[in-house]
């Protein structure tokens, strides 16, 4: 009897261990764009009360930003940011980003750089398996693209300073893509063709004394 209580008590005290051991923090690590694109790797994770989620970046410049289920590409009032981390691609050294697992709430993420987010760069702690699931979030997210691409305000390689949902007669002028002429190393608008054509009439005219017919 008393050697049953004895292996009784052995068994109670082995699972206790065992349930402590099983219940150790983990940190998830997850790489943050680089040879992959535009993503995170994975794209989501399950994660349990305690554990940690640590984001590696690689090369180019992205944040981890919390946003929410029903706005993937906002960020979450009140909610986590790591701003931007810009990385050279032949870095070998790799600025990281934690955030802790506090509860079994579902964590929602994305790039807040430019049209990564509706490119599908997003990211979820403990996404349900049904209702609100990551492939919901991603699709979700995807469709802002539409949105961006509305309101797009680029005329040449380099972003327009001006932001879309500004008034537009802050943004200059410029005529459809299909009006564009070669310009070298960016795209230049028809107005702009037309400006360095008077200026080059405008040079020959006082070395020849005349105001000749000059190609674009």
């Amino acid at each position: 009897m008393l050697f049953k209580s004895i292996f009784t008590a052995s068994l109670a005290v082995l699972a206790s261990v065992l349930s402590v051991e099983a219940r150790k923090p983990k940190n998830h690590k997850v790489v943050v764009g680089g040879e992959a694109g535009l993503v995170y790797t994975p794209n989501h994770v399950k994660a349990h009360v305690g554990d940690t989620v640590t984001f590696h970046f690689h090369f180019k410049n992205h944040t981890v930003t919390q946003s929410s289920f029903e706005k993937p590409c906002e960020p979450l009032e009140g909610g986590f940011d790591s701003g931007f981390m810009p990385v050279a691609m032949d870095a070998t050294e790799f600025p990281t980003f934690t955030i802790p697992v506090k509860d079994k709430n579902p964590i929602w993420i994305h790039c807040e750089q430019v049209n990564h987010c509706a490119s599908g760069m997003v990211f979820a702690v403990n996404a349900p398996k049904k209702g609100n699931t990551f492939k919901k979030f991603l699709e979700m997210a995807k469709e802002n693209d539409e949105l961006e691409h509305e309101c797009d305000c680029e005329y040449d390689e380099y972003e327009c300073e001006c932001e879309c949902d500004e008034d537009e007669d802050e943004c200059p002028e410029y005529e459809d893509d299909d009006s564009y002429s070669d310009g070298g190393s960016y795209k230049r608008s028809v107005a702009d063709s037309e400006e360095d054509v008077e200026e080059k009439r405008d040079i020959l005219s006082r070395i020849t004394g005349k105001r000749d017919t000059v190609d674009a």
